[in-house]
């Protein structure tokens, strides 16, 4: 039995959120959502396709839509983002979903993005092109958002056609055959899982589209790029065995790998530049840090400091790493090293905008049960059943219910991040 696999996308789903929400068609409406209303250089974080003909699209910033002729402005909306409403959305959409396939056949891509296994359920709803049809009406009906669906026998081509093709035509389908006519024209980084850098090194091998790729020797690839390589060529091809539906084993006591490092990086919402201000920057971020690393019953050798400057600056910014004298997890511990490692690095001229720290070198945290004559091992114990303490009622209760005294000063990104989704406003139901 042929695999049916749809991927049904949400078209500028913040903007469609938006739109919907002021019983505004989004194909018809100019709409922009901002990541800050009062900001000038506000980032566009969506934008309806009538203002992507206009050229703003997700990435650019508010003056960019300042600099547009008058005529075509005026009538342009702005919105500021609000997550928590584009996550029950979505929300919605995957309860819609729910009435065509059941749950362990729906799989959650992203927000706006989701792969659904349609397989055997053709006596129910009928032909791909019917079904996929009736679910844009459905989703539409309730939600107000246009989707547009991608169909494949497998996930890559599903998607590849979702990108190539459906996200302009509404719903198309790619089966095997049609891989040469549909997909080997495209330029190659509109491949599925090539970027940026990934496209530069197969285009300095003369590919410069998928069908480039997919007629390049398969061992020459395997060679040049590993088994990423040898993917990307059957890919190309359409041919694909990755599961839509996942085992409940790759997701409840599945066994994971234990990562290099942990980390969390804060883009600021202005430039930082005194060093009382960028200390609770520091200390914000290694609490983060910390917490993250507890939970994963981990301890860290190695802090890892990466600073970026204000993108006027010519200096671009700076990293550092340096040994920690234990393993360790407690931000009072690391902190001082952290703060350390900015003061080495930092020049006074130069303004501060993103900030970055992880702990590297990870063992788990039972092997690290130092002790030690010339330190206080039953102190350090109480302090880590405190932080467990704290670390378990933020979770219970969420992120931030305890946190340090130093979060309610004026430049402490805690202030205002605890009420983020994503980095973004949470914002209400109501527009």
């Amino acid at each position: 039995m042929r695999r049916r696999i749809f991927c049904i996308d949400s078209v500028s789903f913040y903007a469609s959120c938006e739109c919907a929400a002021r019983n505004k068609n989004p194909y018809r409406t100019k709409l922009v959502v901002l990541s800050n209303l009062q900001d000038s250089g506000a980032l566009v974080l969506a934008a309806t396709p009538k203002m992507k003909q206009l050229g703003i699209k997700t990435g650019s910033r508010r003056f960019h839509i300042d600099r547009l002729p008058w005529h075509e402005r005026r009538d342009v909306l702005y919105a500021e983002a609000r997550m928590s409403h584009y996550l029950n959305v979505s929300i919605q959409i995957i309860h819609i979903l729910h009435q065509f396939a059941p749950p362990e056949a729906i799989r959650v891509y992203s927000i706006d993005e989701t792969l659904v296994d349609m397989t055997g359920t053709e006596r129910l709803f009928g032909s791909d092109e019917h079904v996929a049809h009736l679910m844009r009406a459905t989703i539409f009906r309730y939600t107000g958002i246009p989707v547009t669906i991608g169909i494949g026998p497998n996930n890559v081509l599903a998607k590849l056609v979702l990108d190539l093709h459906a996200k302009k035509k509404g719903v198309v389908t790619c089966l095997l055959h049609d891989v040469e006519r549909l997909i080997h024209p495209a330029p190659i980084e509109k491949m599925w899982g090539v970027g940026a850098k990934m496209a530069v090194h197969l285009q300095r091998l003369g590919i410069w589209t998928i069908g480039d790729l997919a007629r390049y020797p398969l061992e020459s690839l395997h060679e040049k790029f590993g088994v990423i390589g040898a993917e990307l060529w059957h890919h190309a091809w359409g041919i694909d065995e990755s599961p839509t539906i996942l085992p409940a084993s790759s997701l409840f006591g599945a066994k994971r790998t234990r990562p290099k490092s942990i980390g969390h990086g804060i883009t600021l919402m202005k430039d930082y530049t005194t060093y009382s201000s960028i200390r609770l920057v520091l200390q914000a971020i290694a609490v983060e840090v910390g917490m993250r690393t507890r939970q994963a019953g981990l301890v860290g050798g190695t802090i890892h400091l990466g600073v970026r400057y204000t993108r006027t600056s010519d200096r671009g910014g700076f990293s550092k790493q340096k040994k920690l004298p234990r393993f360790t997890a407690d931000e009072q511990e690391f902190l001082p090293i952290l703060l350390q490692l900015f003061l080495d690095g930092w020049e006074e001229t130069e303004a501060v905008r993103y900030v970055s720290v992880a702990l590297g070198k990870l063992e788990p945290r039972s092997d690290h049960v130092q002790l030690s004559f010339f330190e206080d091992e039953w102190a350090k114990a109480k302090r880590l059943d405190f932080l467990d303490l704290i670390d378990g009622l933020n979770v219970r209760f969420g992120r931030g219910t305890i946190r340090p005294a130093s979060s309610l000063l004026k430049d402490s990104p805690l202030r205002t991040r605890q009420r983020l989704i994503g980095g973004h406003k949470q914002g209400g139901d109501s527009s």
